[in-house]
């Protein structure tokens, strides 16, 4: 089935259940179906547009994302997100190269929306979501007189259900093409690796046009409600898991470090949460030791891709806690196992699997995987070499199938001929208490080729003496990984998702060099 048949088994049976809560807004499955309809109706009669066709959705975070995903799906489109964040021009990139024909909005970018009118001739027409607009007719004028039943046809589970731009901030440089398959692939296979329970309550912060919209649409079988942030708010989190009894929460590391931190933290009552999901980049054992102090043993993490959709690995409560109440350390180094489904192995550069404990490629195996990269069939077939997906993350798994990613294929700092892998540095500068987030890049040297650099941003109101983080890394990691500079930065660069931007800072270092190696 596609994931709009899964939300419709549930809105059917489950009529009265809230299927959104954003501020003081609260939609039924019922409303939402009523609305899931209507959109299809529409879509299919909007003049030109085929199966398959591409469709945007522009904005922050809005319960009628949810509902215009629902919608494309049952017509049988493929929807894209279009990240608020970006700047137009990327926007404008990413449109024409999804070929996108008809994007939905939110008023509040009717600026930039009026810039990307200006110069995307391919998308035939702007519906505004929220209110009446000069840039585009309003989605209740669009919707108006097609609240009626959609009817049911089976559907290619082959064709493309949606496009995931991977090229960041730098423009569309690749797209993730998922099918129907793919996507109900993902969704069966969250909900069984994260044990999620009926009438589940999920936090969604992060963008719902992108991964947090994915994470919440595997609670729709089981009649969850997603309960949305319009954007991060620490003191607003904490509020909102008391008031609304937050079952589920995902988020990023960076998140978790700014919760940490608020000075409410303590007295809120967490007894309602049963998962606490942190992904989208490693986190360090410290401060995963943090939220399982706070939270309890209801912390889990999880390794994926855009191209994966499901997860790789998972690492649950049971696997970093002994039964004595210590933790594994080891474990709690690692990203988890392969999840259910998954097959993971590590490969040289020849294809070959190495054996386990020796340092190569993550590469995998799994149902959920991305049909294609959009328009590119070389970077498909490069990806896809030796029969498995290669994910370009390098990795160690154990004796025990944990798999602790030590960075990035291309982020290795080359140093005097030394192979060094920053998130090796990262991790210990990460115990120093003071430290939010840190990235290790190499800048250029002219003895050694690259120096091993660490720029780092502090917890609020906290200082740092550079002496104090180079002799904790001489003294764990020797002479050879110790940084030669370290920096303090207000604000490290991330992408709209939150994610470091370790190519941002990269790049400030080798500015006005002729080689970046």
């Amino acid at each position: 089935m596609r994931v709009s048949d899964h939300f419709e088994k549930t809105a059917i049976a489950n009529p009265d259940v809230e299927f959104a809560v954003f501020g003081d807004l609260r939609v039924s499955y019922a409303e939402a179906r009523r609305t899931v309809h209507a959109i299809a109706t529409a879509l299919s009669r909007e003049p030109g547009l085929r199966a398959g066709a591409v469709i945007g959705i522009y904005s922050s975070n809005d319960p009628r994302i949810s509902m215009l995903q629902m919608g494309i799906n049952r017509a049988d489109f493929a929807w894209v997100g279009v990240h608020d964040r970006n700047a137009v021009e990327t926007n404008a990139e990413v449109l024409d190269f999804m070929d996108g024909e008809l994007v939905f909005f939110n008023s509040r970018y009717e600026k930039e929306v009026r810039q990307l009118r200006a110069g995307n001739s391919r998308v035939r027409r702007w519906i505004c979501i929220d209110a009446d607009s000069p840039e585009g007719e309003s989605l209740a004028s669009w919707l108006d007189g097609k609240f009626e039943e959609f009817p049911y046809s089976k559907p290619d589970m082959m064709r493309r259900a949606c496009l995931v731009p991977t090229g960041g901030t730098t423009g569309p440089s690749k797209a993730v093409v998922h099918t129907h398959y793919t996507l109900e692939q993902g969704l069966i296979a969250q909900e069984k690796a994260f044990r999620i329970q009926s009438r589940s309550r999920v936090l969604s912060i992060a963008p719902l046009s992108h991964a947090a919209g994915m994470f919440a649409m595997a609670f729709y079988p089981s009649a969850g409600t997603n309960v949305i942030m319009s954007g991060f708010d620490a003191e607003k989190v904490l509020h909102l898991i008391e008031q609304e009894r937050i079952t589920h929460l995902f988020m990023p590391p960076t998140m978790i470090g700014a919760l940490l931190v608020h000075p409410k933290v303590k007295s809120t009552d967490f007894s309602s949460v049963k998962m606490c999901l942190t992904g989208a980049a490693p986190i360090a054992p410290e401060k995963f030791k943090e939220i399982v102090a706070l939270l309890g043993p209801v912390v889990w993490e999880s390794y994926a891709q855009s191209e994966t959709h499901m997860p790789v690995t998972v690492k649950a409560p049971e696997d970093y806690i002994l039964k004595d109440g210590s933790f594994n350390e080891s474990v709690l180094r690692s990203a988890g196992r392969a999840a259910e489904y998954v097959r993971i192995e590590i490969m040289d550069d020849d294809g070959n699997i190495l054996p386990r404990g020796q340092r190569g490629e993550i590469v995998v195996r799994m149902p959920s995987l991305m049909q294609c990269y959009y328009k590119n069939p070389e970077a498909t077939n490069e990806v896809s070499a030796f029969g498995f997906h290669h994910t370009g993350d390098v990795g160690i798994m154990d004796d025990a199938g944990f798999v602790t990613i030590v960075d990035r294929k291309k982020d290795m700092i080359v140093s005097g001929a030394f192979n060094i892998f920053p998130s090796e540095i990262e991790k210990i500068i990460h115990e120093i208490p003071a430290v939010l987030d840190c990235i290790v890049v190499g800048a250029p040297h002219e003895k050694w080729g690259e120096a091993v650099t660490a720029v780092i941003q502090l917890k609020p109101g906290q200082a740092l003496n550079e002496d104090e983080v180079l002799a904790l890394c001489r003294e764990r990691l020797g002479g050879m990984k110790t940084p030669k500079r370290v920096e303090i930065w207000s604000e490290l660069p991330r992408s709209p998702v939150g994610k470091l931007l370790r190519r941002v800072v990269r790049e400030k270092f080798w500015q006005g060099h002729w080689r970046s190696i």
